[in-house]
């Protein structure tokens, strides 16, 4: 079969390979005979009619898209145009969106033939073993569909034992640019991709759909297999690693084995990933610093206990203040993200995050207002209570969308816009100037960036209004 598979059209700068996309390729490759094409539209910067002529033209007989919330009603019009010039193709949708709403896909979007849920690498072949045989795809594992009026839907799919899956196959994607820049600010150089080592929560933040779709069961690779993968991207001259797993310091142990084996091998890459702020010792932070990691970045969400309490985030502000602290003395650089908005949150609360941001004066910082997604419990919270809509279930909200009795749009933007002004002002000092220099001296991609971006005027505008 002529196998296509898409991310949806849009514009980023933070261009990441579809991880996931290019693991179900490599394992169809491995499984079947099949002709199998990826387009990553998304990191492509493609518009709508610019996919569809690829798509035109390839004539795949199988069409598959994976999808978020913010991009689901594009990737909606991409495949309802694909089923008008190719009929005959059979039209897949997955990823986070999709497991969450398949049926509300199914019935809204009759063009849609198959949903699969959850992770597709197994039952992607077994779904194309089934429509070439021409059989009825009954027993595909996470699959949802109609058979006439009867709908069918299996359990999410989800993979034990993760070792056993091929590395992503990051030919498919080959010519495509990626790495990540910031208001025209290149932050990557050199050849970038990432990683995955881990997948699953088996915590339950509930601003966040990640333990839901894992059905909070967190799988590891083991520390030999993804040292594998690290020294093959090592030698085929990849420089810049993101590992995007939700939990990668979870479990300390493994992670100074992985330290371990990547010094043993001689591995040199700038690493970066996203760690846990009760996971965030000065011993283990040191270990990965020493290991390649440069940059880590923490979800601190609030300063307040009782905010972070709602979200369910096992975490305290006094463990973020640690952990920042930890990582910039391992000479890590640091990034934060903070969350403004939930139903609990005072004026006060948000003030306190505000005073948190310019008193951990981090290398980086997110500062974002809550979103209420499908799939996670701050949704079916909201669902009980009656303020979801029915349509809501096709895009992303803004958590003022439903408070009539909380914080507007307004009181919120402005807190936001505070949180970046304090960040700004805490660099314009001795103190931010005598650690941006210690920065310097201890971390290559810091130094990496700078010399980068030593003729980018944007890049020293933003360094005198005092972003690192």
């Amino acid at each position: 079969m002529k196998v296509m598979l898409l991310t949806p059209p849009g514009k980023t700068t933070e261009r990441w390979p579809p991880l996931g996309l290019l693991y179900i390729a490599a394992y169809i490759r491995k499984q079947r005979g099949d002709s199998i094409r990826v387009v990553d539209a998304f990191c492509m910067n493609l518009d709508r009619p610019g996919l569809l002529n690829i798509i035109k033209k390839e004539s795949p007989d199988f069409i598959g898209i994976s999808t978020s919330t913010h991009a689901f009603l594009e990737s909606m019009e991409v495949l309802r145009e694909a089923s008008t010039a190719l009929p005959d193709a059979t039209l897949a949708l997955g990823g986070y969106h999709a497991t969450f709403a398949a049926e509300r896909i199914l019935r809204a979007y009759p063009f849609v033939d198959y949903v699969l849920k959850g992770e597709a690498e197994y039952s992607m072949p077994d779904l194309l073993d089934c429509i070439e045989k021409g059989r009825e795809p009954i027993n595909v594992e996470g699959i949802s569909y109609f058979n006439g009026d009867a709908y069918v839907s299996n359990r999410p799919a989800l993979i034990e034992n993760l070792d056993e899956l091929p590395f992503p196959d990051r030919g498919f994607v080959k010519g495509v640019h990626y790495g990540y820049a910031y208001r025209d600010i290149p932050l990557t150089f050199g050849k970038f991709t990432t990683m995955s080592t881990s997948r699953g929560c088996s915590y339950q933040c509930s601003y966040c759909s990640c333990a839901s779709f894992s059905q909070r069961k967190l799988r590891y690779r083991s520390a030999d297999n993804v040292v594998q993968e690290m020294q093959m991207l090592y030698l085929e001259g990849y420089e810049n690693v993101v590992i995007v797993d939700d939990n990668f310091t979870h479990d300390t142990s493994r992670v100074e084995k992985i330290c371990d084996l990547i010094r043993e091998k001689g591995i040199r890459m700038k690493l970066y990933c996203e760690g846990r702020v009760n996971k965030a010792t000065p011993e283990i932070l040191k270990k990965m610093k020493s290991a390649g990691f440069d940059v880590i970045y923490f979800g601190a969400e609030s300063a307040s206990k009782r905010v972070l309490d709602y979200y369910n985030k096992k975490a305290t502000p006094e463990q973020t203040i640690d952990a920042v602290k930890n990582a910039k003395d391992a000479g890590m650089m640091v990034i934060t993200s903070f969350i403004l908005g939930a139903p609990v949150e005072s004026k006060e609360d948000m003030q306190k995050t505000v005073d948190l941001i310019s008193r951990l004066r981090p290398h980086g910082v997110q500062v974002n207002i809550l979103d209420v997604l499908i799939g996670t419990k701050l949704w079916e919270d909201m669902s009980m209570e009656g303020k979801i809509k029915p349509e809501d279930w096709k895009k992303n909200h803004r958590i003022y969308e439903y408070m009539e009795d909380g914080h507007g749009r307004e009181t919120l933007e402005q807190f936001v816009n505070d949180g970046y002004g304090k960040y700004i002002d805490s660099w314009k000092s001795l103190g931010g100037a005598i650690e941006l220099f210690s920065l310097l001296a201890h971390n290559r991609t810091t130094r990496s960036i700078i010399y980068n971006n030593i003729f980018n005027s944007h890049f020293w505008s933003t360094i005198r209004n005092g972003i690192l």
